[in-house]
């Protein structure tokens, strides 16, 4: 049973350079995307997706800003 807001078994961010585990380049991969939209209301999904952008900021520093925004944020809404 997966609970609400858990990261996607099977797709868990792989840090520092956020990868999926699933094998997928970027995390959160088409499915953890689903996954996350389907199981977790908006409210706490945009809280997380903000400490997910924070953090990737730091860790990867070569990302722009509006790549973190479209990787992390945008399709969240």
């Amino acid at each position: 049973m997966m609970i609400r807001g858990s990261t996607p078994p099977g797709h868990a961010a792989v840090r520092p350079q956020w990868s999926c585990s699933c094998g997928q380049r970027c995390w959160p991969c088409p499915t953890a995307r689903t996954i996350l939209l389907l199981t977790t209301d908006r409210l706490s999904l945009a809280r997380s997706a903000t400490t997910w952008v924070y953090d990737a900021a730091r860790e990867l520093p070569d990302v722009t800003p509006a790549e973190l925004f479209d990787r992390f944020v945008g399709w969240t809404r």
